[in-house]
């Protein structure tokens, strides 16, 4: 019974180890660019210029939504939010995942009343796959 624990522990590590491997940067995605670009959009959601988020989608994201509908759901999203936050204080966290072709920036965004997580996803040419408030 100790030995079958032990190889299902074992075995659990290796999975965990295995997953956590995968999310690394490819080489395709420059870290410093990532860090700016995401920094880039959280202060345009909060200053509320969607338009220039807007710019940056990718094709892919342009088939899936229109610029103005993204500017439309960044808005009502942000404006839903926004007020119970208070002022902007600053970001208090900054991470970057890599998924095969994929890189998720996460900027933690520290505010008078509380904390919001942006995740934005960047393709290859960084170009705007995605964009997650939590």
């Amino acid at each position: 019974m100790k030995r079958v624990k032990l190889l299902l522990l074992a075995l659990l590590t290796g999975i965990i180890l295995v997953g956590c491997s995968s999310s690394k940067l490819s080489d395709a995605f420059d870290e410093a660019t990532l860090k700016e670009r995401g920094k880039e959009v959280v202060d345009f959601i909060i200053n509320e210029e969607y338009d220039k988020i807007s710019a940056q989608m990718s094709d892919k994201m342009k088939e899936a939504a229109s610029p103005e509908e993204l500017e439309k759901t960044l808005k009502d999203t942000w404006d839903s939010v926004k007020g119970k936050l208070g002022e902007f204080e600053k970001i208090s966290k900054e991470g970057i995942v890599g998924a095969e072709n994929l890189a998720s920036v996460i900027e933690v965004a520290k505010f008078k009343n509380g904390k919001i997580q942006f995740t934005i996803n960047y393709n290859e040419n960084i170009e705007l796959e995605g964009i997650f408030l939590k």
